[in-house]
């Protein structure tokens, strides 16, 4: 289990929400980086494709799929999952010691990279730019098993993210190998604006109006969103050698991704551990 959890972890870059994009293929093709887009660019079109109905027919096999795993009861581990993980991504310590972390790589990643403004560069920027993706209730949400909701508004933001959860993941699985990396991205960026669409519209009936404002404001920041993770992406890439530095400064970019990713792991580690041993916490996590 807990090298699931690991695993997620690293894939996104962040515990939360926030910054929940899926993990890189292991097969994928080193690039160079005049191949290089912005995820600002690759939203823009992405949100225009989807309104053409480009991914029709995938998210509708996905929505086949993902009712048929429910009828066979076959989300159950994948909620123990979300449970456990939680455990430590909401816990107020590993926040406090996460936020560290990214401060200080963010700071370094920016040093590196200084006045350019290649399209490399620009990334960079953006993967570090603060975006306000939602708050602690939806954060929350995230890992709750479908039910355990304070009100019924919440059990349905719970189940919406649970169907979307198993897609992601279950869009992975199915990768054709013909399919191209910057294919799939796309992918998941459709179903992501999928997934605030339905959050969105059934918002709109919500009692509960401070989770309703909280979908709004999610939905007002998605699109800045996407393009972060787009970019975070593309440098959690090249720290991993799937995309291969062709620069002193993506080396540098390299390293410093990698090493925050390695602190992230240690942080992670060491939270369970000390969860599952009943151990003082403040003894185990980063300072």
């Amino acid at each position: 289990m807990l090298s699931i959890i690991l695993a997620s972890i690293l894939s996104t870059g962040a515990p939360l929400a926030a910054e929940n994009v899926q993990s890189e293929p292991t097969s994928a093709v080193q690039v160079v980086s005049n191949s290089y887009q912005t995820g600002s660019n690759v939203v823009e079109k992405t949100r225009a494709e989807s309104k053409n109905g480009k991914y029709s027919e995938f998210l509708n096999q996905l929505d086949k799929d993902y009712s048929d795993a429910k009828a066979d009861n076959g989300l159950e581990g994948l909620i123990e999952l979300r449970k456990e993980s939680g455990k430590v991504n909401i816990h107020p310590e590993f926040m406090r010691s996460y936020d560290a972390i990214q401060a200080s790589k963010n700071e370094n990643l920016l040093n590196a990279i200084g006045s350019d403004d290649s399209t490399f560069a620009q990334k960079v920027r953006s993967a570090t730019s603060s975006v306000s993706a939602d708050n602690k209730v939806l954060r929350s949400l995230i890992f709750k098993a479908p039910g355990t909701g304070e009100n019924k508004d919440e059990n349905t933001v719970i189940d919406i993210d649970l169907e979307y959860y198993y897609k992601g993941i279950h869009m992975d699985s199915l990768a054709a190998s013909g399919d191209s990396i910057s294919n799939q991205k796309e992918k998941h960026m459709a179903l992501e604006m999928e997934r605030m669409d339905r959050l969105v519209k059934a918002s709109q009936s919500f009692e509960d109006k401070a989770l309703k404002i909280a979908i709004e404001q999610s939905a007002a920041n998605l699109d800045k969103l996407l393009a972060k993770m787009y970019d975070t992406k593309d440098l959690l890439a090249l720290s991993r050698g799937i995309i291969k530095p062709s620069s002193s400064v993506e080396e540098k970019v390299a390293a410093i991704v990698g090493n925050s990713q390695g602190q992230l792991a240690e942080l992670h580690r060491h939270l369970l551990n000390s969860l599952d041993n009943a151990e003082p916490i403040a003894e185990t996590v980063q300072k």
